[in-house]
């Protein structure tokens, strides 16, 4: 604090990891292991294809700076099927590396896939993989806010597969090989690019026409991609403007608000959406009930609590102290903090 003022501090990012191995454990308590192991990834019922051999399962999970989740997985033959809905809605995709698979809808047709294959799909619609051997993925889930609406609908989006007969996909889970045998080594500041790398692939996999259509061709919808994770990387600066990411990216201004019109709005109102889509997360989580409001909205670049608060308000229509303590459980007997008061 400076001469009474809170001055906004930047954001510290770690990664949070974690691994289990079922050869930890007796054989009798393996099969409860890899199933606490997989819900812990909010992935649903497992069923062991062959009853009569032991569980063997090793998960090597960990999170980056923006909230993309990264979990190495190999395991004895099973079958993942049915949906998790205890998580919030987000995309979720897994190249295949060692094994023999069949993927589909459950109670659809499953089509058999081989190492190579990327597979995917929203969070919370059921499907159904079927391992037929010993195998080894990548599993990855993207959260919602990563992804611009205009460029992914996951509202429209099912479950598929990107073949690896497509040389932009055989690029793409290049890629992913290379996270999931260098997981353990990897920190924040090298998974930065990583997650930039990944959006643009998902972006080019998993966009529809309309939004091709939209901004006129495949190499502008994922600059804008770009920008967006550029914007995304400084959501915390208060001082953040076009003219910085224009520089940023060697565009034109006009070139960007171009961009921007395509996908229906401004950028300021792009920024705005996105720290107050950032503010909202971090007041719903209960890793960030020790912040208060004011450190939220100050860590996301909004630099007036009394503004933030009536901003949050136009948006969701409610309180920010409000939100936190439905979302959270909380009573009526916390003290409200100034921005509420001042809303």
């Amino acid at each position: 604090m400076v001469n009474g003022t809170v001055q906004n501090q930047p954001q510290e990012f770690t990664v949070n990891a974690w691994n289990i191995s079922t050869s930890a454990y007796m054989q009798g308590e393996r099969p409860r292991v890899w199933q606490q192991a997989l819900s812990r990834l909010h992935l649903p019922t497992v069923d062991q294809l062959d009853t009569y051999s032991s569980v063997d399962g090793d998960v090597v999970s960990m999170v980056s700076p923006q909230g993309i989740e990264f979990a190495r997985m190999s395991a004895s033959p099973q079958t993942i099927s049915g949906r998790s809905g205890e998580q919030p809605f987000s995309v979720w995709l897994s190249i295949l590396m060692e094994g023999r698979f069949a993927f589909g809808d459950r109670g659809g047709p499953c089509v058999d896939l081989m190492p190579g294959d990327i597979i995917y799909g929203p969070t919370g619609v059921d499907s159904t993989l079927t391992v037929k051997s010993d195998f080894r993925m990548l599993y990855v889930k993207i959260p919602q806010l990563m992804l611009h609406p205009r460029l992914v609908n996951l509202g429209s989006l099912r479950t598929g597969a990107l073949s690896r007969r497509k040389a932009i996909n055989r690029i793409f889970a290049g890629m992913l090989t290379s996270v999931a045998d260098n997981i353990e080594e990897l920190d924040a500041a090298e998974l930065r690019p990583i997650e930039s790398a990944l959006t643009e692939f998902v972006v080019v996999g998993l966009a529809g026409s309309t939004a091709v259509q939209a901004f006129g061709s495949t190499a502008r919808l994922v600059h804008y991609q770009r920008i967006c994770q550029s914007i995304e990387d400084r959501l915390g600066d208060p001082d953040l403007t076009v003219g910085q990411i224009a520089a940023e990216q060697h565009a034109s201004l006009r070139y960007i608000q171009k961009l921007f019109e395509a996908a229906g709005l401004s950028f300021g109102q792009y920024l705005r959406q996105r720290r107050l889509e950032r503010c909202r997360s971090d007041l719903q989580s209960a890793l960030h009930r020790h912040l208060s409001i004011s450190d939220i909205c100050f860590g996301w670049g909004f630099s007036d609590p009394a503004h933030f608060s009536r901003t949050f308000r136009a948006e969701f229509g409610t309180t920010p102290r409000a939100y936190r303590r439905a979302q959270l459980g909380l009573g009526e007997t916390q003290p409200a903090e100034a921005s509420d008061m001042l809303a």
